[in-house]
């Protein structure tokens, strides 16, 4: 019985933890948050229901020390109307955080995949990209184009992201 109760407790405790993990998180930045309602408006205004739970991941790509948002919008899940988004490419957004609840749009491009690797200052974001953002020439047809990751590189003097160099 006491075994029991050690577990019963155990669990409520883990679960108001992970609760009260998920309502600290801090707000999107107004930017990004509006980003979101758009992608999701896309969705709704064709009947579908916007799932944007895992759209937006928070990360420190620039090595500032301060949380960046990425906005992959192949994250986004459209009930009712799953292609609306269309079937192959999608958007990804990279908004930089002032660290004062703002952020600045400084990558916007089309992907077909996205992955963030790692955390912290060494975090780094590789896309999906095809042809001649591989330094490829263009395919005669969608099933002989040539697929690469690229990660994005900061650009501190136009504060904006960029592909790195085709190697």
């Amino acid at each position: 019985m006491r075994i029991e109760r050690f577990v019963a407790a155990s669990a409520v405790a883990f679960l108001c933890c992970v609760a009260a993990q998920a309502a600290t998180a801090p707000p999107l930045p107004a930017v990004v948050a509006k980003a979101v309602k758009d992608t999701a408006a896309v969705c709704t205004e064709v009947g579908g229901k916007a799932d944007t739970t895992n759209a937006v991941k928070r990360a420190d790509l620039n090595g500032d020390g301060i949380e960046d948002y990425v906005l992959d919008v192949g994250s986004v899940n459209c009930d009712g109307a799953a292609s609306v988004y269309g079937d192959r490419e999608k958007g990804v957004l990279v908004y930089v955080g002032d660290g004062k609840g703002g952020a600045t749009e400084a990558f916007n491009d089309m992907s077909y995949g996205m992955t963030l690797e790692g955390t912290g200052p060494a975090a780094k974001l590789w896309l999906t990209v095809s042809g001649q953002q591989c330094g490829k020439p263009p395919a005669k047809d969608f099933a002989s184009e040539n697929f690469c990751d690229r990660s994005l590189v900061w650009n501190a003097k136009t504060r904006k992201f960029d592909y790195s160099p085709v190697l």
